[in-house]
């Protein structure tokens, strides 16, 4: 069956990494698509020939409908796998044009976040001919705010590129760089981050590091110079973030919730021990005691504490957690994930 992935973007995101995933493991498959809305920089470049990108920027234009309608019946596309909000409102559109067609909802979390997205998703599940979930808790939260019979949920975890996020051989080192990855908006945590490299702005040794870039950047920017922090680098968006992961120590996921959390997984995958916040979702993948550390939300004391108890460990205990951490990520293969999907279109 012939299955075009539609999503709002070909920017930074974990829906995105999936959409870019499931086209670069079908190299040469004529029977996999993936349409972009909108031109979003910065750019994910996606190694496909039939991976498209609308060349409109406007966020809320119906401008591309018309084209994928003609660009489906073209094709002769069957099966069209919506994610992010605006795509699933263009595929319930399209499955009332085109009927036959089969109508995916791939849910990576906004329900969390829009009140408007929740109440749009309680029609558009009546045209849906199948509902996914990137985690137990997102799943949970569609029943909840959207009220989507828990029945006709199915969890799909994100997967990892393992070929990409991979570790060298793993050996007991100190912590001596930490690091935050992520979009630079306030449920990312960042201040939380940058609150810690001030309380360790007199540490020896110890040095902050941070990779990403939103809309917050520019107060980020301000908040450094006034905090006057030495200690902390700004990256920004780093394209090959594996690299990052591979040249810090700790990776801190401070986030204020996460529908899944992609960044703590493909940490794990290049051996970087992950210390996160205790929340629903984040702690699907970072579990306490297990492959992780974490430590409650939303406070930047909180956080503290349990990085100087973390400077605290004996570097072979550190090391353990790594281990754990990349035996775990390799579970979020782009395999199981795929043997899974397959499984459900099957069904």
């Amino acid at each position: 069956m012939k299955t075009l992935y539609l999503i709002d973007n070909f920017s930074l995101g974990g829906a995105q990494m999936v959409v870019k995933g499931i086209m670069e493991n079908n190299q040469g498959n004529e029977k996999v698509f993936a349409f972009g809305l909108r031109d979003k920089p910065p750019h994910l470049p996606i190694s496909h020939t039939q991976a498209v990108c609308f060349p409109g920027k406007q966020k809320y234009s119906l401008a591309p409908l018309r084209f994928l309608k003609h660009f489906i019946t073209e094709q002769g596309i069957e099966r069209i796998h919506c994610q992010l909000p605006r795509a699933i409102l263009f595929g319930y559109l399209l499955k009332g044009m085109l009927p036959e067609l089969n109508y995916i909802v791939h849910e990576q979390g906004d329900v969390f976040e829009s009140k408007l997205h929740a109440f749009l998703l309680r029609f558009y599940k009546k045209r849906a001919d199948g509902i996914l979930a990137c985690s137990g808790d997102t799943a949970a939260a569609l029943e909840s705010r959207a009220k989507i019979d828990r029945d006709k949920l199915n969890v799909l975890y994100n997967f990892v590129d393992t070929t990409r996020f991979r570790a060298g051989k793993l050996k007991a080192r100190p912590i001596q760089k930490i690091g935050f990855a992520g979009r630079i908006v306030e449920r990312k945590g960042w201040r939380e981050f940058v609150d810690l490299a001030a309380h360790f702005r007199n540490h020896p040794g110890l040095s902050f590091h941070m990779a990403g870039s939103g809309s917050e950047q520019g107060e980020l920017e301000k908040l450094k110079t006034r905090k006057g922090l030495s200690n902390l680098q700004i990256r920004g968006f780093i394209s090959e973030v594996q690299e990052f992961y591979r040249d810090i120590d700790l990776l801190v996921v401070p986030s204020h919730f996460e529908p899944m959390g992609m960044v703590a997984i493909e940490a794990m995958a290049c051996g970087v021990p992950v210390l996160a916040t205790d929340v629903p979702g984040l702690n699907e993948v970072a579990r306490k005691g297990e492959n992780a550390w974490t430590y409650p939300p939303g406070s930047a004391h909180a956080l503290i504490a349990a990085t100087e108890a973390l400077l605290k460990l004996k570097e072979d205990e550190v090391l353990q957690i790594r281990e754990k951490a990349l035996l775990h990520a390799r579970t979020f293969s782009y395999s199981n994930f795929y043997e899974q999907l397959t499984s459900f279109y099957e069904n």
